[in-house]
């Protein structure tokens, strides 16, 4: 990441790392627990994994549009991190170097930390002021729902298949 980190959130999970790695891992099931993705438009045949490419359509603050996602990292069990190359709702005008990263971490066998970073550096002292004021706070929310989502998903999912 070369952003400058602006955003960190950590969620516990109950769920063994491999279980909560099978979600991070396949990107078809992002629009079943963050609540911005509508549909994954396209992703490589060969799932995640570093170099891959995944389109996103999305809402964000009430306004559709896509976001074009290259992974840069893939470590399984571990880490995943992906830059924004691509994106219609005009954060790469005012930012450079968007990307984010979950990390995963066991805590013990039933638990699991993910960390979700989001890295981004602000273009010109005008949208670090708007950052600042507005704009971190609304990608803090997206950040919690984010994690919130994962959770939810990650337990119900092992609840509904009795591995809870």
């Amino acid at each position: 990441m070369q952003g400058t980190k602006q955003i960190e959130r950590e969620v516990i999970i109950h769920a063994s790392v491999q279980a909560v790695w099978d979600v991070l891992a396949d990107a078809t099931l992002l629009p079943q627990w963050v609540p911005a993705v509508q549909e994954v438009e396209a992703c490589s045949a060969e799932g995640e994994g570093e170099g891959t490419v995944r389109s996103c359509k999305a809402e964000l603050s009430g306004r559709s549009g896509v976001m074009v996602e290259r992974c840069v990292e893939f470590t399984p069990m571990s880490r995943v991190a992906y830059v924004v190359d691509e994106e219609s709702f005009g954060m790469r005008r005012m930012f450079e170097h968007y990307g984010f990263a979950l990390n995963v971490a066991s805590v013990d066998s039933s638990h699991t930390r993910v960390t979700l970073e989001t890295h981004y550096t602000p273009r010109n002292w005008i949208f670090n002021l708007m950052n600042d004021i507005m704009i971190r706070r609304q990608f803090e929310s997206v950040c919690e729902e984010i994690v919130g989502g994962l959770k939810r998903f990650v337990e119900l999912g092992l609840m509904n298949s009795g591995n809870a």
